[in-house]
């Protein structure tokens, strides 16, 4: 893969030099023909000797970026006329990224007649503009050029009739202002630096060790990976943004289906850690995946939402009243309006093949059918596969139980999925229906194991069959994340040896279902 890398990184970058090429001869040519525009001056030297550039001089002074403009590096500069809008609360580095730098990019780009379609240029903040011939003018970002194509010896020069806007993008925006603080700091605090092992120099092994001669230090962000890159600029997103006020409202409300067990020493930072997880893992929708975004859209982590703008953003008349940034929109909200089995308070399912957590007693067998593709069932079971527990004797009740994982402190109600007997290898069974009786096990407000049993049930043996074994229950604990599941479904045949004749022992299970109560 690593091979493949630097392959891809050297074809890019011989064809950025073809490219450069290319466009430093067109650039000459068009020169030279006119004999004119020519000079020995820097794109710094050529800044400083006009007055209304004064502006934009004193800030290239102030941030040390005049002794850029001032070297070898082939640039173009758009340099903006007149006095600068520049917010006072900004930093040097952010005066280079968000002022300076959104009007320098790499190369000579020329506004001729050879380049007179519009052309998308890449700043060296990593913002782009359109540059296009309008109304008998270029223009660049909505902004005219008030004068064209001053070659300087590192580059061209245009002047613009003002400031270009410059439009931070969806990660960059939150970070802005007051208004978004809560999350700002949750997001940022997943920042991280690591080491760009493909972009660094690699010295002498020490020790077992690698070491650098040149270290290139990244900054690395899961939250990037995990909703999406928000601060790529050739991505489009649209993020509902939720104010300081609206995320303490939320994490009241979050935060009480993440409530562990006193026993757990590390409750505190899990129900805090899990419970701001779930209230931003549904905030980002990247805008492409969006066929029909007034009947409902999909987020990032892949939950969907039916008539969003009525539900989640009932502020807003459409998606285009959103504030814009430079890779999509934001959708600042006083109030998250996700409904709890939509977003974090979703269904649990327990697949009855699957052997982790799963028990049963000795006096049965236990097998894993798979269903042919034949089967009239076969996209009717779930992942197509289920259980067959068989007694071992006429006279044996079968018992199996299931760990269920990741329960949080919410309401359930408690089902299983039942297949007909006509599934199973036992054909003296076809026909006949179970009797059973469910017990549902957790831990209590005490922090006792309590235990809820069901009344007798008796699974439809001709169909496949759901059945609400338990309503209602309300676990006090989540265990959410644990390594120890605490609760578990123990489903037990309950036929006497006089019934033998009425009821199968033979149990049929698909998986075991908890369905959060909508309230």
């Amino acid at each position: 893969m690593r091979k493949i890398r630097k392959y891809i990184c050297s074809l890019l970058a011989l064809v950025g030099l073809l490219a450069l090429s290319a466009c430093a001869d067109t650039w000459d040519n068009h020169y030279d023909e006119q004999g004119n525009n020519v000079s020995d001056k820097t794109l710094w030297d050529e800044i400083a000797s006009r007055s209304e550039l004064g502006a934009f001089r004193q800030l290239l002074e102030s941030c040390g970026y005049d002794k850029t403009l001032d070297g070898d590096q082939m640039l173009t500069v758009f340099a903006p006329a007149g006095v600068l809008s520049l917010d006072g609360t900004l930093t040097a580095d952010e005066k280079v990224t968000e002022v300076i730098e959104n009007h320098v990019c790499r190369f000579a780009v020329s506004a001729s007649p050879l380049l007179a379609e519009p052309k998308n240029i890449l700043m060296l903040n990593g913002k782009r503009g359109l540059l296009k011939y309008e109304g008998g003018a270029y223009q660049l970002a909505g902004k005219r050029l008030t004068e064209t194509n001053i070659r300087c010896r590192n580059g061209i020069l245009h002047i613009v009739e003002g400031q270009l806007p410059f439009f931070c993008n969806v990660w960059e925006y939150m970070s802005k202002g007051t208004d978004y603080t809560k999350v700002c700091d949750y997001l940022y605090s997943f920042n991280e630096l690591v080491l760009d092992e493909e972009a660094s120099v690699p010295g002498a092994v020490v020790d077992g060790q690698i070491t650098y001669v040149d270290s290139v230090v990244i900054n690395y962000n899961e939250m990037l990976y995990r909703l999406g890159k928000l601060n790529d600029e050739d991505s489009l997103y649209w993020m509902i943004l939720p104010t300081n006020d609206a995320w303490e409202k939320a994490y009241e409300r979050v935060s009480g289906y993440y409530c562990y067990n006193e026993k757990n020493a590390e409750r505190d930072s899990l129900q805090r850690h899990y419970a701001q997880l779930a209230i931003v893992n549904d905030l980002v929708f990247s805008q492409p995946w969006q066929p029909s975004p007034l009947d409902s859209i999909v987020s990032t982590t892949n939950d969907t939402f039916y008539r969003p703008l009525e539900t989640l953003l009932p502020e807003y008349g459409s998606f285009g009243d959103g504030i814009e940034c430079s890779n999509g929109m934001v959708f600042p909200v006083d109030t998250l309006r996700f409904k709890p089995w939509e977003s974090w308070h979703k269904r649990l399912q327990v697949e009855a093949e699957n052997t982790r957590g799963r028990e049963y007693t000795d006096n049965c067998d236990l097998y894993k059918r798979n269903l042919s593709a034949a089967s009239a069932y076969y996209s009717k079971v779930s992942q197509t596969s289920y259980v067959e527990v068989m007694p071992k004797s006429v006279s044996a009740n079968p018992s199996i139980t299931f760990s269920v994982p990741n329960v949080l402190s919410a309401e359930y109600d408690v089902k299983v999925v039942f297949l007909p007997q006509t599934l199973s290898t036992d054909r003296s069974n076809v026909g006949l229906p179970n009797k059973l009786l469910a017990n549902l096990s957790y831990v209590d407000e005490k922090g006792k194991t309590a235990t809820v049993k069901s009344s007798y049930l008796y699974p439809d043996a001709k169909r496949i069959d759901t059945v609400t074994v338990l309503e209602n229950i309300r676990f006090p604990f989540c265990n959410y994340g644990e390594t120890e599941t605490t609760t578990k479904l123990k489903i037990q045949s309950q036929v006497l040896s006089k019934e033998r004749s009425d009821y199968s022992r033979t149990l049929l299970i698909d998986c075991i279902i908890l369905e959060p109560v909508k309230r």
